[in-house]
């Protein structure tokens, strides 16, 4: 029995359109509360460095928690807003399904290991959660070999090239620590939670008896539409028809048993919608 698809190609259209932007609200929340304390450490005078990441210190694990939140100066904090925005929304967008994962895991995992190889120093900054989402996104279309997750992990490479010179020890202020750290977490997070670029989904099939809406005429300005009512029968070998076509009025004839018309009856009885002689084959 032939199926036919519903077409819902604006409804997908504005769903995903919505789904796009609400992607980036959660990174646009988490960088509000990063310039919220900052703001307040700016007006109470409060120094917020000792919640950094100590390495190797007991008590410098509740920097993996918190070090990320805490920023040195406005540049600083300025050069991760706006990748914590971008990146987190395409992770949320392209990678619904796993998307918090991979983030709690690059969180986590890259103040983890800057614990274990930084500098005996206060690692402050979310420079570390940039590096793994941008490593994320990177490693996990050249890992599947999937032509919209590499597409993506181009564009990462083309607008973030500069992240690679982050990796190198160019100054003593900078935790390169911390990026190297992060760039790794997120090579981790592609290899356990990586996936292509989800497909659409497939319409529902609907039975061939539902009326469905089709379309006549798409070269004006204007849609034209028509019903058609299908019903189909189950298909028995034993029962076979013939129809009569009538030019005349447009409609076939009742249908009958198989025949077969003598080669040489005569012209007017081989014309369709008159009498014509049957003759039953034997």
């Amino acid at each position: 029995m032939p199926d036919f698809q519903t077409s819902n190609s604006t409804l997908n259209i504005q769903e995903e359109n919505n789904l796009f932007s609400y992607s980036f609200l959660p990174g646009t929340l988490f960088v509000a509360l990063l310039w919220l304390i900052s703001l307040l450490s700016y007006l109470t005078g409060a120094d917020l460095v000792w919640l950094g990441i100590q390495p190797r210190n007991f008590f410098g694990l509740v920097g993996v928690v918190t070090g990320p939140l805490i920023h040195g100066d406005l540049l600083h904090l300025l050069s991760n807003s706006f990748p914590l925005v971008l990146l987190s929304g395409f992770i949320l967008f392209l990678h619904r399904k796993v998307a918090v994962r991979v983030m709690v895991m690059v969180y986590v995992l890259s103040g983890v290991l800057t614990w274990f190889i930084g500098r005996p120093a206060f690692h402050i900054g979310a420079s570390g959660v940039v590096y793994g989402m941008a490593g994320f996104l990177l490693f996990n279309g050249f890992l599947r070999q999937n032509r919209g997750a590499m597409a993506v992990s181009l564009a990462v490479l083309f607008l973030y090239s500069g992240l690679f010179y982050g990796l190198l020890p160019t100054e003593e202020r900078i935790s390169w620590e911390g990026h190297i750290a992060g760039f790794f977490a997120g090579l981790i997070a592609a290899v356990v939670y990586g996936e292509g670029i989800r497909r659409k989904k497939k319409q529902p099939y609907i039975a061939p008896s539902v009326v469905q809406r089709h379309v006549s005429n798409t070269m004006g300005p204007q849609y034209h539409h028509f019903h058609i009512q299908y019903q189909v029968q189950e298909y028995e070998p034993s029962n076979s028809f013939f129809y009569t076509f009538n030019p005349a009025t447009g409609e076939a004839a009742s249908q009958t048993r198989m025949y077969f018309i003598s080669s040489n009856s005569k012209d007017e009885n081989r014309s369709y919608g008159r009498k014509a002689k049957k003759y039953r084959g034997k």
